[in-house]
């Protein structure tokens, strides 16, 4: 069996690392999925009603919501690599549990970047959507706008990181959320268009390499949100 060409790793072999990592990332992946969900079961058992809770992905994960909401009773049910998918199976957890007052919701980057189509993303969040108002009727829900990436020529920019995601897709999907969220009477927060360059990219001082966000956009993304979180809008 051939595995290298002139001294180099043929592209079979390489297709075969390549695919060794991707199922070690997505063992890792759902390993600590399941540690984060079984640690939200045992915190909701001291978590008081009434809290704000934000749901999404690492960018949610991320956010020190604490830090740049001081006085809100916020909690943070982000978990890093989570889809539209994950967050439909954990809603309990979550959000049930906890009853809370309001919740914001991001989710859909990594559905984007796993070359999931524009309608599973737009459908799986209208039916998070529906969920929470079944079982949290008194819930007031927040739909955040997919925030950008850039895919800049710039040093610090991970193409690797960024993979599939493109910003002409999210730009689509967000209208679509827009006009969901119109539609089912919940409120549609643009936090995208305040992250974005001239050029359309996410800026590059609020991005890490492309994808997740500095505290400087962390900063930007807390000030359009402040409003909602303590009840101005």
């Amino acid at each position: 069996m051939e595995n290298y060409e002139n001294g180099l790793p043929s592209v079979n072999a390489s297709k075969k690392v390549c695919g060794m990592i991707s199922r070690f990332i997505d063992a890792v992946t759902s390993l600590y999925k399941k540690q984060v969900d079984n640690a939200f079961v045992e915190l909701n058992k001291s978590a008081k009603p009434g809290s704000i809770v934000f749901v999404g992905d690492s960018i949610t994960d991320f956010f020190r919501l604490n830090e740049f909401f001081h006085g809100a009773y916020v909690i943070n049910r982000g978990i890093s690599g989570d889809t539209t998918d994950g967050v439909l199976k954990r809603l309990n957890e979550s959000v049930f549990e906890l009853q809370p007052s309001k919740v914001f919701l991001l989710i859909g980057t990594n559905d984007i970047g796993g070359n999931k189509s524009d309608g599973h993303i737009v459908r799986n969040i209208g039916e998070i959507i529906d969920r929470i108002r079944e079982k949290c009727p008194e819930t007031r829900i927040y739909l955040q706008s997919i925030y950008p990436v850039s895919k800049a020529g710039h040093k610090k920019i991970r193409k690797y990181i960024v993979g599939k995601r493109n910003n002409e897709k999210i730009r689509r999907i967000n209208e679509a959320l827009k006009e969901m969220a119109k539609q089912k009477g919940v409120e549609y927060i643009d936090v995208y268009s305040h992250l974005i360059d001239e050029e359309g990219n996410l800026r590059l001082e609020y991005t890490v390499e492309g994808l997740h966000l500095t505290v400087e956009g962390y900063r930007v993304c807390a000030e359009v949100l402040r409003p909602y979180v303590f009840g101005i809008k």
